[in-house]
């Protein structure tokens, strides 16, 4: 009898139990077994690692290599023509001294003449050592042709170089050649430059890239394809 009794019991423990248990729907398995896994994280270089100013450190001095890199192959073209062996010896030491040289050949067989010009010696940008400063523009005055080697030398409000024409006084911008002052009729030489140039309007002078050497030779830098020797 006790034997039915606990067969009974066990019978009954094994039912509840079965009536208990019911399947997990697949929704909730795939979430449960989605929020298990850790979410990726999404890493995208190294940054600057949250320190301010780092990312633009970076930029800046690739941007310098750039340019020293851009910078050394130019000087290696064929249009960098020296003109001057010391540029104390043949221009002089203060700035706004002038010397004439000629660069290059025109088609027909006839010297480029221009005009070089010391500035003041100045620290270039991205450098760290105080270098000679020169410039060179056309060799003659663009409105009334006088030679430009005996123009003056000028500062402008914004720190800029500026050049006179020692005759009919129109000044140029040595940054980028532009007119700055024209014909100005100051006094009366600069009256009679007037009177046969005017109707001819502001003409820009040119430019020319220089550079002077630690040596103190001077390069003028030519427009590509310029004739460096007669034809």
């Amino acid at each position: 009898m006790i034997g039915f009794n606990l067969a009974r019991l066990l019978g009954f423990v094994t039912l509840v139990c079965v009536s208990a248990w019911q399947p997990v729907p697949a929704a909730l398995r795939s979430a449960a077994h989605t929020c298990s896994r850790t979410a990726v994280v999404d890493m995208k270089g190294r940054g600057s690692r949250g320190m301010p100013g780092k990312a633009t450190g970076y930029r800046e001095r690739d941007n310098e290599g750039m340019k020293k890199r851009m910078q050394k192959r130019d000087f290696d073209k064929k249009e960098w023509v020296q003109v001057v062996s010391s540029i104390d010896e043949e221009m002089g030491t203060e700035p706004g001294a002038t010397k004439a040289v000629t660069a290059g050949i025109t088609p027909r067989g006839q010297d480029f003449i221009w005009c070089l010009i010391r500035g003041n010696p100045a620290v270039p940008e991205g450098g760290d050592q105080v270098e000679e400063k020169v410039f060179a523009v056309d060799g003659s005055c663009r409105c009334c042709q006088f030679p430009m080697s005996a123009g003056k030398l000028g500062s402008e409000p914004d720190g800029s170089y500026s050049f006179e024409c020692g005759l009919c006084g129109t000044k140029y911008s040595l940054d980028n050649g532009e007119v700055l002052e024209f014909l100005p009729k100051k006094n009366p030489a600069q009256w009679a430059a007037a009177l046969p140039n005017e109707s001819k309007g502001p003409q820009k002078t040119v430019v020319l890239p220089a550079r002077v050497s630690k040596a103190g030779k001077v390069y003028l830098r030519l427009p590509d394809g310029t004739l460096l020797n007669p034809l």
